[in-house]
C-alpha cells in the first residue's frame, strides 16, 4: 500500500470528523501532492443500519483517490457488516481502524483509543475486516494512555501479527489533547522493530517540519491533520521541498475561500453547508493575525452567500506568512 522511498515518504491526509468530508478532500486533491486520503471517521452502526446512499459522510469527489474509509466502533460484528456493505457499494481503496480517537464521546462507547486498552478485542476486529475484503487494512493509533515502549510494542506486534497493513501512530497519550509536543521518538520506536509502513502524525506544520520528522523517525509515511485545514496546498509544498529546498509561493487568501465554498455547494446537501464551512473556516482563518475577529464576524452574517461576500472583503488585502502553518487555538 504504501513503499518506503529513500528521498520522500508518502503524504497522506489525515481522517478528522467533520472536516475531511468530499469538499474538502477535492480542495487539497486541487493542489496536488497527496498519496492517500481517508474519509473523517464512519460510524459502523450507521453504516450497518442506514442507507449508504443517503449517507454524506460516504459522498466521494472525482480527484481524492486513493481513498480510504476509516471505521469507528466496537463490535467485531459489526465491524464486518459494515464493510460487507462498503465492498458491495463502493469502491474503496482499503479500510482504515480508528484506535486512537481520543474524545470524550467515543471514550465513553469505549470506541477509538479505547480499544488498545484491549488489545484481543483489536485483533478481533481486525480479523473481521479483513475476513471481508481483500483490500489494505491499515489502524490509526495513539501512544496509548501512558508512554510505555513496550506497552507500545507489543499492542503493535499483536495487530501485525493478524495482518495490518500499515499503522499510524500519533506519538500523544489518550488525555494530552495537544497540550503536550508529539514525541516523535515513539515513532522511530515502530520503524525500528516492524517491518510495514509506518507513518508518522504529529506536530508537522511546515516542509520543513516534515524533513525533519523523516530524518528522525525514518517513517514511510508522513500524515498531516491541521496544517492541512489552515494550508491545504502544504502537501504540494512539502513534495516540492523534499526534492528542490524550496517550495512555490502560496496561492492568494480568497483562492482556497473560493474554491471551498464552490465545492461545499458542489458535494453537500444543504443542511450542511453552513455547518461545515464554518468548522474549516475556523482554522483556515488562523492563517491570520486577525483571524478570530474576521471568524466572528462571518458567524454573524446570515448565510454562505453573506459570510463569502464578507470574508472577500477583509481578506482581500492579507498575505500568508511563512511557515510554520501552526494553529494557536485547537477544538
Amino acid at each position: 500500500m504504501l513503499i518506503q522511498k529513500e528521498t520522500l515518504p508518502s503524504l497522506l491526509l489525515a481522517p478528522m470528523a467533520s472536516l475531511t468530508h468530499a469538499p474538502f478532500r477535492e480542495l487539497v486533491a486541487y493542489y496536488g501532492g497527496v498519496d492517500l486520503f481517508f474519509t473523517e471517521m464512519l460510524n459502523i452502526r450507521a453504516l450497518v443500519y442506514q442507507n449508504p446512499f443517503q449517507d454524506p459522510y460516504l459522498i466521494q469527489g472525482e480527484k481524492d483517490r486513493p481513498l480510504m474509509a476509516q471505521l469507528v466502533g466496537r463490535e467485531p460484528k459489526l465491524f464486518a457488516q459494515a464493510v460487507q456493505k462498503l465492498e458491495e457499494n463502493f469502491n474503496f481503496a482499503g479500510y482504515d481502524l480508528n484506535f486512537g480517537c481520543a474524545r470524550g464521546a467515543l471514550q465513553r462507547y469505549g470506541w477509538g483509543v479505547s480499544i488498545m486498552k484491549d488489545p484481543s478485542l483489536a485483533q478481533e476486529i481486525v480479523l473481521a475486516v479483513m475476513e471481508n475484503t481483500p483490500k489494505p487494512v491499515s489502524v490509526k493509533i495513539r501512544s496509548g494512555f501512558q508512554h510505555d515502549r513496550e506497552t507500545l510494542l507489543s499492542f503493535v506486534e499483536k495487530l501485525v501479527r493478524v495482518g495490518v497493513q500499515m499503522v499510524t501512530l500519533h506519538p500523544r497519550t489518550a488525555s494530552e489533547g495537544f497540550k503536550r509536543p508529539a514525541r516523535w521518538e515513539e515513532i522511530k520506536w515502530l520503524t525500528e522493530e516492524f517491518e510495514i509502513p509506518i507513518v508518522g502524525n504529529g506536530d508537522v506544520f511546515s516542509p520543513q517540519d516534515a524533513l525533519k520528522m523523516f530524518h528522525k523517525t525514518s517513517c514511510a509515511g508522513i500524515m498531516l491533520g491541521r496544517a492541512a485545514l489552515l494550508r491545504p496546498w502544504i502537501f504540494r509544498d512539502i513534495r516540492k521541498f523534499f526534492l528542490t529546498g524550496k517550495y512555490p509561493p502560496p496561492p492568494s487568501p480568497l483562492e482556497p475561500l473560493e474554491l471551498f465554498y464552490s465545492l461545499i455547494l458542489r458535494y453537500l446537501p444543504p443542511e450542511l453547508r453552513e455547518r461545515r464551512f464554518e468548522l474549516w473556516l475556523f482554522w483556515y482563518l488562523q492563517n491570520f493575525a486577525f483571524g478570530i475577529y474576521y471568524f466572528k464576524e462571518a458567524k454573524k452574517k446570515k448565510g454562505l452567500e453573506a459570510q463569502i461576500g464578507y470574508l472577500r472583503k477583509a481578506l482581500a488585502q492579507e498575505k500568508f506568512k511563512d511557515y510554520p502553518a501552526k494553529p494557536f487555538l485547537n477544538r
